[in-house]
């Protein structure tokens, strides 16, 4: 083992619109075969912090888990599909988050907790990701008016790692953080 980890920071939607999410895939992949991310579960990728030592990191990981106790889950609106056009002529079709007040305000508030820039995040949640041209031109006519929209909670946090110099590493769970619950709350005041 090298030492070195890579940790992701994701949200995850309910089962619903992860299963959507992977009929969409499934489809994507009958139609251009496979694809980097074609059997990923659906998910919102918050941050990626590459090459990381875990006794540096775990210690900021509980101070983050103690910041994100106290936000409220959010419902967001998933809402059709839309693409990404990246400098090396490659794409990623996603579906759309609609963001009202009450969710921006609450991505605001995670980027805060995590230090990063808020403008670098558009919530999505990827279907075909770094897609070449060709691929593309194949898939988008297939989701471009496909309707699909879904409210999700998004009630929790999962830290995600791997071994960076590992080829062979696959990511695994490390963490899972829970936004607060007023039921939550009132288990633990009848536990006293």
């Amino acid at each position: 083992m090298s030492g070195y980890r890579d940790y992701m920071l994701l949200l995850r939607p309910d089962e619903f619109v992860t299963g959507k999410i992977a009929y969409y895939k499934a489809v994507a992949e009958s139609l251009v075969g496979e694809y980097p991310s074609c059997k990923s579960t659906a998910h919102i990728s918050i941050a990626q912090y590459p090459r990381q030592k875990p006794f540096m990191f775990q210690p900021a990981l509980d101070i983050l888990q103690r910041k994100l106790e106290t936000l409220k889950p959010v419902s967001v609106t998933v809402n059709n599909f839309k693409f990404f056009v990246h400098k090396n002529n490659t794409y990623t079709i996603y579906a759309a988050i609609d963001l009202n007040l009450q969710s921006d305000n609450w991505f605001n508030q995670i980027c805060k907790h995590m230090r990063i820039n808020r403008k670098s995040l558009t919530p999505h949640i990827t279907v075909a990701r770094t897609i070449n041209e060709n691929q593309f031109l194949r898939l988008w006519p297939h989701f471009r008016f496909v309707p699909f929209k879904a409210q999700c909670l998004l009630d929790n946090l999962t830290v995600l790692e791997k071994e960076t110099l590992n080829p062979s590493s696959k990511w695994s769970i490390c963490r899972e953080f829970k936004f607060y619950r007023e039921q939550d709350l009132a288990v633990e005041l009848q536990k006293k």
